[in-house]
């Protein structure tokens, strides 16, 4: 519970940091790109569940956003991806939006088309992260690196703006479970 303190302590103030004017730019809403939880790897494909780890984790995740004003849940349509949102989508009522990682990345291509003043949470895969950044108009979005065995506790923060690139803070959170 102390870590999820500090993790806190340091997302609000670069969450405000970055939602700041910088010369006539309006900041618009904020984009929460983070991967799904651990999963197993004994299931293969999309229908690999999230282990006890992963849930723990996920639970955590929920916690740390739930008042952070998301207004939409997108999760792909592979069960790690869904499990992940799920204690969220319970705690906020929010009903997941299930997409495929193409569409996740199309999706966010029109987010940067037309920003808004809603927040979201994408849940993602490894391999899609860097293309969302990038569609979110993250400068070096596509460059992001992850490693497949063991980045779960990545959350990237992305603040939207119409007329200049968006922004972006890399943080991570532990499992507070």
């Amino acid at each position: 519970m102390r870590m999820m303190r500090i993790v806190l302590a340091l997302l609000v103030p670069a969450m405000l940091w970055a939602a700041l004017p910088a010369g006539s730019a309006r900041a618009e809403g904020v984009v929460f790109v983070t991967r799904h939880a651990e999963k197993s790897l004994t299931v293969a494909g999309d229908a690999a569940p999230l282990l006890p780890e992963g849930s723990a984790r996920a639970r955590t995740l929920a916690r740390l956003l739930a008042d952070s004003g998301i207004h939409e849940l997108i999760t792909t349509n592979a069960l790690r991806s869904r499990q992940t949102g799920a204690p969220f989508a319970e705690l906020t009522g929010l009903q997941p939006q299930v997409m495929t990682r193409e569409d996740e990345v199309a999706f966010a291509a029109r987010l940067r088309e037309k920003p808004d003043a809603r927040n979201r949470l994408i849940v993602a895969h490894t391999r899609n992260m860097p293309r969302i950044l990038e569609a979110l108009g993250v400068p070096g979005g596509s460059q992001v690196k992850l490693n497949p065995d063991t980045d779960y506790d990545n959350l990237f923060v992305v603040q939207m703006y119409p007329d200049r690139p968006a922004s972006m803070v890399r943080l991570r959170y532990p499992i507070a479970d």
